[in-house]
């Protein structure tokens, strides 16, 4: 939650984070043309950056770049569909069309898993479960157990490993047989610990009636004139890049040949205003952030004249 405090948009409503999160995805998924695909990469790394920082993105990105090298050098040696080729081998093309489309898809790749990272910098398991709590409140509390027990374990395991550290039975102290059996042993630690932790959430749980009669529901959220606002915001935004997505304005083809639909008129006012609409909140966060600073400023300021 502290690193979610560095978001001012995260305090929005969840359903305003939720339509923003799935606008963005969805329209990420469905669209090929190159420039739709590149405005989403870019916006969705800028804000990133801005949530996680620099160095979280990098390690995406190096990622990223495994998976470029799988689907430009790799795959144009088995998929040879295209027109036009660069060179040959073994009599069979390869094709500038394959090539290009692989760039394509790893940046569309990218780009969904950026967004991806951005919804689990803005969401958290209490709004998840005021989302999903009463259409499908089974698979909500599912993932929200799931969400706290990865925590959970990550911990567990710390504290296991530091006291086989202080046995003296891992760490630099041990040899790397010991280092081996030290580390299986653990793992069944975490495991039987894990497990007899579910065994009394359930226990708990049961005891405490669950699924037994109507259940109710505490949140703290409230829709506010702002999300209201942010709601019709975003509805005005993405509406227009999805009408001309449909109506086969944003059409690109990778093969045989390249063919895509220049991005003129009215498709290029719609795209600019979804590119609008995917980073506002990023635009929210930096001017938030800024009056934060200033205050911090201003009090620092004022604080010292006291003295």
């Amino acid at each position: 939650m502290a690193e979610q405090n560095n978001s001012e948009f995260a305090g929005r409503h969840p359903i305003v984070i939720m339509l923003y999160v799935l606008a963005c995805v969805i329209w990420t998924m469905i669209t090929r043309h190159p420039v739709a695909l590149l405005v989403s990469f870019l916006i969705s790394a800028a804000y990133c950056v801005i949530l996680h920082g620099m160095k979280r993105w990098a390690g995406l990105l190096a990622a990223g770049g495994v998976m470029l090298f799988f689907a430009v050098i790799i795959l144009p040696f088995f998929s040879h569909r295209g027109v036009t080729p660069l060179f040959y081998v073994n009599g069979l093309a390869v094709t500038w069309e394959t090539v290009f489309y692989g760039i394509i898809m790893t940046m569309m790749l990218l780009a969904v898993l950026q967004w991806c990272m951005v919804a689990g910098r803005l969401m958290d398991s209490e709004k998840l479960l005021y989302l999903t709590g009463k259409t499908i409140p089974t698979i909500g509390l599912m993932l929200m157990m799931i969400f706290r027990a990865l925590p959970d374990m990550r911990d567990r395991y710390r504290q296991i490993h530091e006291a086989q550290i202080g046995l003296g039975k891992a760490g630099e102290a041990a040899s790397w047989p010991g280092r081996v059996q030290s580390f299986l042993k653990e793992l069944s630690i975490l495991i039987s610990w894990s497990l007899e932790d579910s065994i009394e959430v359930s226990v708990s749980m049961e005891s405490r009636g669950y699924r037994t009669g109507k259940r109710t529901w505490f949140h703290l959220f409230h829709i506010r004139k702002e999300d209201i606002v942010w709601c019709v915001f975003m509805l005005l935004t993405f509406t227009g890049m999805y009408v001309s997505q449909d109506r086969g304005g944003l059409q690109a083809f990778y093969f045989p040949e390249l063919v895509f639909r220049p991005v003129t008129g009215w498709n290029s006012t719609a795209l600019a205003a979804g590119a609008l609409g995917m980073a506002s909140p990023a635009v929210y966060d930096l001017y938030g952030r800024r009056n934060r600073k200033g205050v911090c400023t201003q009090n620092g300021t004022d604080a010292d004249l006291i003295m």
